[in-house]
């Protein structure tokens, strides 16, 4: 070694072996293996996620801040009269607490209709509804044993069919067997061999054994007359329990539609009336709908004069509300309760976020324009507390239901199937 580096000048020596010298070793290979496994476990991830990570449905339509009189007022038309005190001017309540109760002639018979309704609705549920399911499986046991002597018939049509088959085989032999033996036994006669008694005999045996076929081949056609006519019976017998089963699932569905909506009626009769209510025995007990501070109560005698002031409520937030109106074709999707998210435009919601609200009520039949008027309550306003403003409008995205990656897909494939369908 010393030999091969004696005649190298010292800088020669020392950079002999540098680092760069020394080649770098391929790693692209495994980190393209590295990226391919990392993407396919994304892949996986993102499959498995669509599963069950769901994504909200929804219904945006445009809003309008609204708001109502300051005060909740309680007049009514008629006199009322007043039982007992909840809560007294100054007193906080809260959404649902007891505030008053009262009774009136008016008010005995709104209640009575509502307690008549509730039992019919009741009795709907617990007689008539077990009744129409007692029916529908009647009917269904029915079918089953009307199919049940279909086969049976069918398998003794078949049955009759071998049967003849293998029968018709044998008598028409016999009778083409004894009309051969006859026509043989003519000529023999005729020739004078046989005796005519013994002519006659041959005769006897052709007619019996041809009677014979036909009298079987016309019992085969009797008996597979009735049993078809068994069979196209209880197939038109089936036919008409489906028809009946059919008519009773309607029969079911209009009554409870009918006792449902008659129900419907008798409670918004009292709760557009009188708000939020608990019925005790025949009287009302009015309660708060929002929380609030109550600040008149009734002084007078318990008789409180029509159109005189029963009691006023100051709400929180309770005088502001967000008001839209919904076409035709998306208001089937709004019903009450559903939660509703306010974009407000005046704050952009990645700054100031969203206001959240529930479907308060909406109108039964449509404007003069067409559309159906909705009204939302607002449950929380977060950062934006005291600082919407009547006027203020938005965005309002109501929320429907919540679905999976792949429901919305394959909900989109079944629009798109029957869009062409349609087409086509």
């Amino acid at each position: 070694m010393s030999d091969e580096t004696e005649d190298l000048e010292p800088q020669q020596f020392n950079q002999l072996y540098w680092d760069e010298d020394v080649p770098i070793e391929d790693v692209r290979k495994s980190a393209l293996r590295k990226f391919i496994y990392v993407c396919f476990a994304l892949c996986v991830l993102f499959i498995v996620a669509g599963f069950f990570v769901t994504f909200p449905d929804q219904v945006e339509l445009p809003f309008v801040i609204r708001s109502d009189q300051s005060e909740e007022v309680y007049r009514f038309s008629y006199p009322v009269y007043v039982l007992e005190k909840y809560a007294v001017p100054g007193d906080s309540v809260t959404r649902g607490k007891n505030l008053i109760r009262i009774t009136s002639p008016e008010i005995v018979a709104l209640v009575n209709n509502y307690r008549e309704a509730e039992q019919n609705l009741d009795n709907f549920r617990q007689r008539k509804s077990m009744s129409f399911h007692k029916q529908k499986e009647m009917i269904a046991s029915r079918i089953e044993q009307n199919k049940s002597k279909i086969n049976q018939a069918e398998q003794e049509l078949a049955d009759l069919q071998k049967t003849w088959e293998s029968n018709r085989a044998m008598l028409q032999y016999e009778s083409d067997d004894a009309e051969k033996k006859y026509e043989q036994n003519k000529k023999l006669f005729d020739e004078g061999f046989i005796s005519k008694n013994e002519l006659v005999e041959f005769e006897r045996k052709k007619i019996h054994s041809g009677d014979a076929f036909a009298s079987a081949k016309h019992e085969f056609e009797k008996t597979q007359l009735n049993l078809s006519a068994l069979r196209s019976q209880l197939i038109l017998e089936n036919n008409s329990a489906g028809d009946e089963l059919s008519k009773q699932e309607l029969d079911s569905k209009y009554d409870s539609a009918s006792v449902n909506n008659q129900f419907l009626l008798a409670q918004n009769k009292i709760r557009n009336s009188f708000g939020d209510f608990e019925l005790v025995d025949n009287d009302l007990v009015l309660k708060a709908k929002e929380n609030g501070t109550l600040s008149f109560v009734f002084e007078g005698e318990k008789e409180v004069p029509s159109s005189a002031i029963l009691m006023k409520v100051i709400y929180v937030h309770s005088s502001i509300y967000a008001w839209l109106k919904s076409p035709a074709a998306l208001v089937g999707k709004i019903v009450r309760n559903k939660k509703v998210v306010l974009k407000v435009s005046s704050f952009p919601s990645y700054e100031f976020g969203t206001i959240g609200g529930h479907i308060d009520n909406l109108t039964i039949t449509p404007d003069e324009s067409g559309n159906f008027l909705v009204r939302v309550i607002i449950d929380d306003y977060g950062i934006l507390d005291h600082m919407i403003k009547v006027g203020m409008d938005g965005q309002a995205a109501i929320i429907v239901d919540e679905k999976t990656f792949y429901q919305y897909f394959f909900l989109r494939m079944k629009k798109e199937y029957y869009r062409v369908s349609l087409k086509s």
